[in-house]
Order: structure tokens, then C-alpha cells, then sequence
């Protein structure tokens, strides 16, 4: 029934002259559930399920940690600024990005015009509950350094946004997400 919906849009879109289904953004918080998410959302839609922090870490051959430790923040950025593009290319893919995304202008420009972008918000104290921070290169040496970034991001994810959608269980996430697709006719 879904895959049927995304059909019928798709035929929409051809018929406005717009090529095929777009892709479907997930931005968020580190540990806010977007690669969750994104995988349940690929296999409900039938589409490809693409992690842009893994895609990154395929290409250059080293870990977002190591990539951090040994070329700082700034190269992260350009690296994934590039692959945002390069996996922007293809359409009909559901896209987990980093949770940094946002922090640069032009990737807010990308998500938006190249794809419908849904902001996964979350509750910081239930990401600490449930989220290993060892892994995250921002977060790993100071936990509450979180609010410190939630506070300097929201707005951008905010910005960056086509829907917001809490997640306070994954299931009705998946749910909100597959009806706003179908509803809207995105």
C-alpha cells in the first residue's frame, strides 16, 4: 500500500515534470534515532537507505572519530559537505545524516532543495540515557557538552526542516513519517 502511494506520487511529479520520488532527509541530534529511523523507513518504503556517516567513512577509509582526531572539524565539514552532494545525486533514497549537518549553510540549502528534510527531535536526557557517547568525536570527552550543542543547533534544524517530528517511540515516528508522505503527497 505505501510503496503504492510513493507510485502514485511519483506519476504526480512526471506529470508536473518533475522527474522521480525525492529523497527523504533525517536531521537531528546525535542519538536522536535517525539511523533507526531511516532504516525501518527504507524497508516500509522499499527504498534505499543511505547513512551519510557511514557513506563517509567507506570513502575516506577512516572512522568520523579518527577523521576528527586527525584532521579536525573543519575537513569533516568539507568531506561531508561534498558527500551530502554526491548522495543528493541519486533520488529516492531515505538519507540519515550526521548531526552536525546543519552547522554549515550551504548543506541547509542541499537538504532543503534536493530533498524533503524531517528534523527527528528527541529529549536530550533520553538520548544520554540511551546513547553511547564514546563514538560521537563532539561528545565524547564531556556528555553535557549536548546542551551546549542542542542550544546552537535547534534553530538550524529548525531552518533546515520540512516537518518536525518528535520521537519519543520509534514505531509512531516511522508512523507520522509514512503519513505526512502520504498525506502531504511529498
Amino acid at each position: 500500500m505505501i510503496i503504492v502511494a510513493l507510485l502514485m506520487i511519483k506519476l504526480q511529479l512526471m506529470n508536473r515534470g518533475e522527474a522521480v520520488i525525492k529523497n527523504f532527509s533525517l536531521i537531528g541530534m546525535p542519538g536522536c534515532g535517525k539511523t533507526t529511523i531511516g532504516k525501518i523507513l527504507s524497508q516500509k518504503l522499499g527504498m534505499d537507505f543511505i547513512d551519510l556517516d557511514e557513506f563517509i567513512q567507506l570513502k575516506i577509509g577512516l572512522s568520523i572519530s579518527n577523521i576528527f582526531d586527525i584532521y579536525g572539524e573543519k575537513f569533516f565539514r568539507n568531506i561531508e559537505s561534498e558527500c551530502l552532494k554526491e548522495v543528493l545525486e541519486k533520488e529516492g533514497q531515505i538519507i540519515a545524516t550526521g548531526g552536525g549537518i546543519v552547522t554549515v549553510e550551504k548543506n541547509i540549502e542541499i537538504l532543503r532543495n534536493r530533498s524533503i528534510v524531517f528534523y527527528i527531535k528527541r529529549n536530550i536526557e533520553d538520548i544520554l540515557k540511551n546513547v553511547d557517547l564514546e563514538n560521537r568525536p563532539l561528545l565524547r570527552d564531556n556528555k553535557n557538552k549536548i546542551y551546549e550543542l542542542y542550544n546552537q543547533r535547534y534553530k538550524l534544524y529548525e531552518k533546515c526542516a520540512h516537518y518536525v517530528v518528535d520521537n519519543k517511540l520509534i514505531d509512531e515516528v516511522v508512523k507520522s513519517i509514512i503519513n505526512i508522505i502520504k498525506n502531504q503527497e511529498v
